[in-house]
Parts: C-alpha cells; structure tokens; sequence
C-alpha cells in the first residue's frame, strides 16, 4: 500500500544537474537523499537571516499548495513547526561541549531555529501546534489582560475620586468674568518676580472651567471656554476676546507695608 504522507512534498527542492535557481530551495544540486529533505530544509534555515523569514516560509508554502492540491496551510505550517522544534532537539541532544568550534556551531544553530520558531509561533493563526502549548500561552494573554483590567480599575477609581456631584454655576452671562479671573490669576507674578502659577499651555485651565463650572446650570464645552485662550504654541490671540463690560474684578497683590 503507497504511503501518502511520504509522497507528499512540503519543499521545494533542487532541479537535480542544474544550478539552484533560489536560494530558498533546497537540496543539492547534484545527487542528495530526499528523505532527508527535513535537514536540507534546517540547512536553509541556517542560511537565512532574520527579515527573510516570512518570504522563506512562504515560498514553500506556495510550493506546498501547488503541488499538493487541496492540502491547507494547517498541515504544511504544523509540518513546519515538527521538523524546527525536531531540529532543535537533535541539536541538544548531538551538541558537544568539549569541542569549541561544534558547539558554537551549535549554539548558533539552536539560536537560528529558536528565532524561527518564535516567527512560527507568531503566525499561527491555526491553533495548528501542540494544544499544550496554544493552552499555555492563551492563558499567559488571559492572565495579562485580567492585569490590565485590574489596572484600569484601580486608574477609573482614581479618576472617580475627582468627580463632583454638583458643578460651581456661573451666572448665566458671566462666562467670561470667570475667564477674566483666572487669566489674571495666571498671569500673577510673585515678589520674587517670578510667576505665580507656571504651566507651558492653557489646557489645564480650560479643561477645569468646563469640568467643574456650569453656566446658568448649563455645560459649558471644552472648545467654548478654549476660544478665551490664547494659542501659546502658535503664538496666536484669543478666538474669543472678553468684552470690557465683563471684566468686574480685578486682583491686586497685597503691599505688606500698608
């Protein structure tokens, strides 16, 4: 009885006699043994950097799919997978130690098929691995998350502490006398000379009157009380200029000596 799974070819290899027309395929040129197409393929991984990795995977796959029509990436990706991690034990078991040029051969080698199979790793999108494995790092992700949630709890509390259960109202036309106020407020200096409040933008104070101020008991929107504000960053007036008839305080420094 044939065997199907021997027949089937998962690489694409050398045209025998002739020059390797890539450098994906694998083999020899001249004679090699198919059946050890498996370490011809850990060959070429050896010889690939990095960047060429997803190319080089699918090049064969293509390959995989051509000469084997309606076979799926499943089988030729878990193929994939068996023979690296295979490899990476053959190179554990075979390593010696004693010797220093083998055995930084090997390193180089377990480092190779280990970045492979990370790459592996990072594409399956079939659960095609070992279901131990797919368990595993599932519950790694699950565990992460449940992290993140927990500290986006702990944040939203935080934030909830800030909260006010009523706004400070303005009276309904005097918007801008508030504005008024806290621009000279900003603008206040010390007898140092230096200045009062520092702050590089005027966000902070923009985004404080629209969170907790109300016109008239109204929300007053962020852009609305931002048109107060001068653009620092663009060097650029007020969309909105505060009319003199609303300007009705102004804040003084005190002078210890009266």
């Amino acid at each position: 009885m044939k065997d199907n799974f021997k027949s089937k070819e998962y690489f694409k290899p050398c045209i025998r006699f002739k020059r390797r027309e890539h450098p994906y395929d694998i083999g020899m040129p001249f004679s090699w043994w198919t059946s050890h197409y498996d370490r011809h393929f850990l060959n070429n991984i050896y010889e690939r950097n990095e960047s060429e990795f997803d190319a080089f995977y699918h090049y064969h796959l293509s390959h995989f799919l051509k000469v084997n029509l309606g076979d799926e990436e499943p089988e030729f990706f878990k193929h994939v997978w068996d023979i690296v991690h295979d490899g990476i034990a053959k190179l554990i078991d075979d390593d010696k130690i004693d010797s220093k040029t083998k055995h930084e051969r090997t390193n180089k080698q377990k480092l190779r098929l280990r970045t492979f199979a990370a790459y592996l790793d990072s594409i399956d999108q079939f659960n095609a691995r070992p279901s131990h494995i797919v368990i595993a790092e599932k519950d790694a992700i699950i565990a992460k998350q449940q992290q993140q949630i927990a500290e986006y709890q702990q944040q939203l509390q935080e934030l909830n502490k800030l909260e006010v259960k009523q706004k400070v109202m303005v009276e309904e036309s005097h918007l801008p006398t508030l504005i008024d106020l806290l621009q000279q407020i900003i603008d206040l200096t010390l007898p140092s000379g230096r200045f009062f409040l520092k702050c590089d933008n005027t966000s902070p104070y923009y985004k404080m009157v629209s969170k907790y101020f109300s016109k008239g008991g109204s929300y007053i929107s962020k852009e609305t009380v931002k048109n107060y504000f001068s653009d620092k960053e663009k060097n650029t007036p007020p969309k909105t200029p505060i009319l003199a008839e609303k300007k009705l305080f102004k804040i003084v420094r005190v002078d210890p000596e009266v």
